[in-house]
This record gives structure tokens, C-alpha cells and sequence, in this order.
């Protein structure tokens, strides 16, 4: 696997510029004390209502955010109608093998794991099931689950928010730390350390990004740069940024989450310093600088495989040691550590029509406006779909009976993972899964196969970030870390490029 280019030089000054206005940040912060502090030592802490007396607001704020949605109003995404809701809630991770209404509360013996990864652990509220119809507005009740310490307390803990609380109803949903220990740590702006309470499975060596969000890994979280430096918050609304390739929900579409953000449009200095800045026009800085990403680059869920089969680390990972558990079953994988692959990516602008598509594939090429080379891990995915009947049948996607190329595609299927991983049975998962779109009109032919989902899907690569990039012939040489060939540079241009500079 080929890969591009990268740069020796750096602005040292803006490093240090951007490490003393931090530690300034920081220290401001950290002396930052909650003023309803006292009232919460009085009087207990109950939760969001408890918050809520002072910043009712903020619950309105919430519960109007993907974090509560797990959706947006998406535009310019190939094969989605511009303005229907999509997110994880009703689109499926092709790692997770399913979907978040079918997984919600997945559990292995009653807590999350990797091997159940139970999608509701991670929402801003402890809700029985997603807040469907995506769009609605939460009902008092519902407002007052969110979790306000698990991004606000600077000591939280998480084995509550992991362990499957089953109420005398039957009712199941995820735990909440409300001690007053946490209560009494609550933070201005969520720390980093808060928002890997949830994403750090993401950030994770291997099993989903394969760029960890670490200071022995990461340069921005080295000098303790708060998620949100990057990630623009407003009213509780967080931007992802316009170049992703495989999450289309976004709260702030309009908010660019770039490098160029804050070092500018030319960034390096010295000798190499025009020839490296010229190539920002057509290379993104992460290209350059993420030399290395590891993670599933093949699922089949169609067979799956003892976890224990590698002994104390779970089949799903080699370097970022979770641990396995022995008896339950998991798809079997591929997994590599290398240079990320790349591709071309355009914004998701007003003026750019389809800039992403919904199932990460790429949709840019070398000639596109305003496309530039990201780094991306590829995924080819082996998922189960019904035997009989098709994809625009499920619920919200009769668009799709029109679209060129889908009105024949199988309906993608949703087992339950803690099924799955207790029985390795394909059916009794499927059958476990697809309850859950019964209320929505949708119940499965109850005949299911693996199958191969076309193309491959891309996994954007975008944490990581080291100081020193690659040197010119690192990406310049007949055997450099790009195929140059494969992202559409013609021969010529080719032999050009693979001369040392």
C-alpha cells in the first residue's frame, strides 16, 4: 500500500506559541470553580435536573445535537435526498456489523465490550432505545437522562456508564456516574480526557481509526491541546469538519475543522519552505503528517471466530490490547499496521454536489474542484443481507427503488451483537437485531447471506499527527509510499513524480 508526501520543516515558533497560550488556557481553567458547587453539596446531585435549575438551556441545546440525535440534516452526500436525517442512528458501521437501533443496549454479561459494543453506552443520554423519529423533540423525561458529568466532570466513572442497568419495568438502559465526587469535579469545557470517555475506542490502536488521541502518538495531545481547540463548539453543538469519508452527520456543516485553521496557509519555514507550501493546494497536511495507522481493513461477519482464538487479546485487535473473551464469538479479520492509504476528498460545501457518499466511498477524483489527497484506511466489508428483500424497503429508503444501481441491492441486515457473540448463530442474531424495526413496518424474509458490499469503503484518518513529515523521497521514489497510478495520475505524470525531488 502506496501513500504521499510529507515535510521535514515546521514553524517551531507557532508550536510554542500555540504550548504557551495553552498552558495559559489550562491554568485559567483549572482554577475555574463551579459556582453551584456549594448549592450541589447542599442539596445532592440529581442528574440533568440538578444542572438544569441554572442552565435550562443547555438542555434544549443538547437535545437538538447529533450527540442526542445521533443524526443530522445531511446535504450533498451521494445517494441521500439533501435535508432527510442520517447518522449512526439509522446508517450501519460497517465495524460495528449492525446497526444502533438493532444494538442499543448489547451487552456481555451486563456490561459493554468491544465484542458487544452496545451503540447507546456512548449516547449523551441514558435512553432505552434511539430517540426516533430523528428531528423530533425530546419529551421533559427523555431531557432529563442526559448525562451532563460524562463531558463536564473531570472525574467520572466510566465502569457505571458500562454496566447495563435493567429497571424493575424491564426497561434497559446504560448507567450514569452521579456521585458526588464527579459532581464536584465538573469542568467549564470538557477536557480531552472527557470526550475519549467515549471516542478513545475510536482513537484506538487498531480497531477503528488506528490513529490513538495520545501524547506519545499525537502532537496536539502531547502539548495538551483540548479537543475543542479544533472541534468548534457552539451552543453545544461540536463541528466534525467538511472532509470526512465515512461519518455524514455534522453539527456545524459550515464550520471548517482544518490545520490551516491555525498555522495558516503556509505553514513551513526554510529552505524547503516554498516548494513544501505549495503543496497544500493539492495535499492535506495529514497526508504528510499521519505516517502510520493500523486497524481492520477486512470483516467478513458471515463467519465468525472465537475471540480467544489468539490467546489474551481479542481476535478484533493485535496492538491495542483489548482483551478477549473466551466463548463468544466475533467476525473474522484482517488487520494491518502501514501507511494509511489515500484518497481524494472534496469539501462538504453548498457549491460541492456530492461530496461524500453515505457508504464511504470515494466520490472525488484528481480532477474534481477543490479535491485534495487524505489519508484514509480502506475497508472491505462482508455483511449480511436479506435473501429476498431489497434495501429500499426499509424504513425512509424508498428513494433508493429509483436510484440507478440499488433498486435490486438486498436489504442490509442488522443483527444483535450480543447475540452474535454468544452464539456465533447468524439467524438467531438477524432474528435478535431485526426486532427492533418491527414498530417501523419493517420485518425481515428471515433468510439472510453474506455478501460482499461493493467497492471498498474508506475510514477517515485524521489524529496521529506527528511534527516531522515524510522526506521528499519518502514519496518521490519508484517504490514511495503513494501509487501515484492508482489515484488517477496518468504515466507521464507518474514518472515525474516518482523522480527524487
Amino acid at each position: 500500500m502506496k501513500r504521499h508526501i510529507y515535510c521535514k520543516t515546521f514553524s517551531f515558533l507557532f508550536i510554542f506559541f500555540v504550548i504557551g497560550i495553552n498552558n495559559i488556557l489550562a491554568d485559567s481553567l483549572q482554577d475555574w470553580i463551579h459556582p453551584g458547587s456549594e448549592a450541589i453539596k447542599e442539596n445532592g446531585y440529581l442528574g440533568a435536573q440538578t444542572c438544569a435549575t441554572c442552565h435550562d438551556q443547555a438542555l434544549n441545546e443538547i437535545t437538538h445535537s447529533v450527540h442526542w440525535y445521533v443524526s443530522a440534516q445531511i446535504r450533498n452526500v451521494m445517494g441521500l435526498p439533501d435535508g432527510s436525517w442520517w447518522g449512526m442512528v439509522n446508517r450501519e458501521c460497517a465495524l460495528a456489523g449492525t446497526s444502533a437501533l438493532s444494538n442499543w443496549t448489547a451487552a456481555t454479561n451486563g456490561r459493554f465490550t468491544a465484542q458487544s459494543a452496545g451503540c447507546g453506552m456512548c449516547h449523551i443520554a441514558t435512553l432505552d432505545a434511539p430517540p426516533l423519529p430523528a428531528g423530533r423533540k425530546a419529551t421533559p423525561a427523555e431531557a432529563n437522562t442526559v448525562d451532563c458529568l460524562v463531558c463536564h466532570a473531570k472525574v467520572y466513572d466510566m465502569t457505571i456508564r458500562e454496566t447495563l442497568v435493567i429497571e424493575k419495568d424491564g426497561r434497559k438502559h446504560w448507567g450514569q456516574d452521579t456521585s458526588m465526587k464527579a459532581a464536584l469535579s465538573i469542568t467549564k469545557v470538557p477536557t480531552a480526557e472527557a470526550c475519549l470517555r467515549c471516542h478513545e475506542h475510536s482513537f484506538s490502536l487498531d480497531y477503528k481509526r488506528g490513529t490513538p488521541f495520545t501524547p506519545t502518538n499525537d502532537l496536539h495531545a502531547a502539548i495538551g491541546l483540548p479537543c475543542t481547540s479544533c472541534h468548534v463548539t457552539k451552543n453545544h453543538k461540536i463541528a466534525k469538519g467538511q472532509y470526512e469519508s465515512d461519518m455524514i452527520a455534522n453539527d456545524l456543516p459550515d464550520e471548517p475543522v482544518t490545520c490551516s485553521n491555525c498555522h495558516g496557509l503556509e505553514p513551513h519555514q526554510g529552505n524547503m519552505a516554498k516548494t513544501l507550501n505549495a503543496h497544500i493546494t493539492k495535499i492535506a497536511c495529514q497526508t504528510c503528517h499521519i505516517p502510520v495507522a493500523s486497524g481492520i481493513v477486512r470483516e467478513d461477519w458471515g463467519k465468525p471466530v472465537k475471540d480467544d482464538q489468539y490467546g489474551e487479546y481479542s481476535a478484533l485487535s493485535k496492538y491495542d490490547g483489548i482483551p478477549s473473551i473466551a466463548g463468544l464469538w466475533v467476525p473474522t479479520v484482517e488487520i494491518e499496521r502501514t501507511y494509511p492509504a489515500v484518497m481524494w476528498r472534496v469539501p462538504n460545501t453548498p457549491d460541492q454536489q456530492n461530496a461524500q457518499s453515505w457508504m464511504a466511498f470515494s466520490t472525488a477524483t484528481k480532477n474534481s474542484d477543490g479535491a485534495k489527497i487524505y489519508p484514509v484506511r480502506g475497508l472491505v466489508q462482508i455483511m449480511l443481507f436479506d435473501k429476498k428483500l431489497k434495501m429500499w424497503q426499509a424504513p425512509g429508503m424508498s428513494f433508493l427503488k429509483k436510484e440507478e444501481g440499488m433498486s435490486d441491492f438486498p436489504l442490509l441486515l442488522a443483527p444483535n451483537r450480543e447475540v452474535y457473540n454468544q452464539t456465533g448463530n447468524m439467524q438467531k442474531g438477524v432474528d435478535a437485531g431485526m426486532k427492533a424495526y418491527e414498530p417501523f413496518g419493517l420485518k425481515w424474509s428471515g433468510e439472510w447471506m453474506s455478501m460482499k458490499v461493493p467497492n471498498t469503503s474508506y475510514i477517515s484518518v485524521n489524529h496521529g499527527v506527528k511534527r516531522m513529515g515524510y522526506s521528499c523521497r519518502d514519496c518521490h521514489s519508484p517504490h514511495g509510499v503513494i501509487d501515484f497510478a492508482s489515484i488517477g495520475y496518468t504515466p507521464d505524470e507518474v514518472k515525474k513524480l516518482e523522480k527524487p525531488q
